[in-house]
């Protein structure tokens, strides 16, 4: 049977919107250097959906409350229920030496590794997000988003953007479960 061209051509037309419609692929690491990987390369796996900074206060209904004491103020933030938050809460009270990186976050090394029992290989994060990076073993304080890289595991929030972001110099910190 042969299709008379204005057939075909309708048929063309209706099928390109379509041809974008599939989901992109988170599955490719972005290669931008990431503050969550000091001295490596640059974090949600594929299909994997990620929180919106609005998100927080369903993780505080189903996280644990902390406190993060730098130089007598208090900031405010709750670790989700994840492995990799069970593993960290597991080994507060814990006083840390932050650093900036990159101009977009705050870390600090960890003394023990994290758990990375069902998390996905990367993620992303929004300021306010506390997160783990795996391949360097580290805290970070997030103040800016930061792309898709492997390693980044988001693990909870804090709630004073300034007293992180408007730190120009390194601090040392006391993270601690919530009283």
């Amino acid at each position: 049977m042969r299709l008379k061209i204005p057939t075909l051509a309708a048929m063309i037309v209706l099928a390109l919107p379509l041809a974008g419609c599939s989901a992109p692929s988170n599955d490719t690491d972005s290669g931008a250097a990431s503050p969550s990987s000091p001295p490596e390369t640059s974090s949600t796996a594929a299909g994997s959906s990620q929180p919106s900074q609005g998100s927080s206060a369903a993780t505080a209904a189903e996280g644990t409350p902390i406190t993060i004491d730098i130089d007598g103020k208090t900031v405010t933030g709750t670790l989700s229920s994840s492995a990799t938050a069970r593993s960290l809460i597991e080994q507060l009270p814990l006083t840390l030496s932050f650093r900036d990186y990159g101009g977009q976050e705050k870390i600090a090394d960890l003394p023990e590794a994290l758990s990375l029992d069902g998390v996905p290989a990367g993620d992303s994060a929004d300021p306010l997000a506390i997160g783990y990076y795996a391949p360097g073993q580290a805290l970070v304080l997030y103040y800016e988003s930061v792309g898709y890289s492997r390693g980044i595991v988001r693990i909870g929030s804090f709630d004073n953007l300034a007293a992180i972001r408007d730190r120009t110099d390194d601090f040392t910190a006391t993270l601690a479960p919530a009283t």
